[in-house]
């Protein structure tokens, strides 16, 4: 999120909530069997003993002390909502995007944000979608923003909101990015935003990341690309602390 030029940062919602799910019987699987006549009884055949297959070992990560200390900075808790410094992410390996609203110049610039983002993870891929989304984008007025979310504050270009299950796993995302930005930096607006809505929450101080304060950024900074490929690089799981981050990687 960004604010209008003077103003001071709304930053992103994050609403946690409690979910519950009912599993239906797999197709054709039986109530209960039929009964029959009881097989003859055979002798066992004794087995051959064999030593379990060793799991396999996971190869940690590699990342940088300035990376890390990056995730830590933009990945962890949020600005608004949950106070709690944990890992929030989407588990799904793909999660859907709908653009609503902008130019042919902005759809091609989430076209390019969307490619570049799907080629730094190894578990999450975003994919554009003419249906109902797991991530719906909003190119608008800022007068329209709080017909589009309820939660949304005045006074900011740029707006996330993100619901949370208990388990920290994303289950859908509000964007909303203002079309009165100028056309030439709204690109930067919408890297931005959709970026943050895949976990990314809290802003930096450094200028050349995406998650700095202001729209500026036209490209993934070099420790934007090291804190995304943490995220979606399998070792990270959802509701990770600090030191539980720490232990899973090994920094260069």
């Amino acid at each position: 999120m960004r604010p209008t030029l003077g103003k001071g940062l709304i930053p992103a919602l994050l609403l946690v909530g409690t979910l519950a799910a009912c599993h239906a019987p797999a197709a054709g699987s039986p109530a209960s069997p039929a009964s029959s006549a009881p097989a003859p009884s055979a002798s066992p055949t004794p087995s051959a003993t064999t030593s379990p297959a060793p799991a396999p070992t996971r190869t940690k990560p590699t990342i940088s002390k300035a990376g890390l200390s990056h995730f830590f900075t933009v990945a962890l808790g949020a600005e608004i909502g949950s106070k709690e410094e944990t890992v929030t992410l989407w588990n799904w390996p793909t999660v859907t995007v709908r653009v609503h609203g902008g130019s042919a110049r902005n759809k091609s610039c989430v076209n390019k944000v969307i490619a570049e983002f799907n080629a730094l993870t190894a578990t999450t891929d975003l994919r554009l979608s003419t249906n109902p989304s797991d991530i719906e984008l909003h190119i608008a007025q800022v007068s329209k923003f709080k017909s589009l979310d309820k939660s949304y504050k005045s006074g900011s270009d740029g707006w996330i909101t993100l619901n949370v299950a208990d388990t920290y796993a994303l289950e859908s995302a509000i964007v909303l990015v203002s079309s009165g930005i100028p056309d030439s930096d709204r690109c930067s607006a919408i890297r931005a935003e959709l970026t943050e809505a895949t976990g990314f929450m809290r802003d930096t101080t450094k200028r050349d990341s995406v998650f700095y304060r202001e729209y500026r950024a036209t490209k993934y900074s070099a420790l934007d690309l090291e804190a995304i490929r943490l995220l979606y690089g399998g070792a990270v799981r959802a509701g990770d602390t600090k030191k539980q981050v720490t232990a899973k990687v090994t920094v260069k």
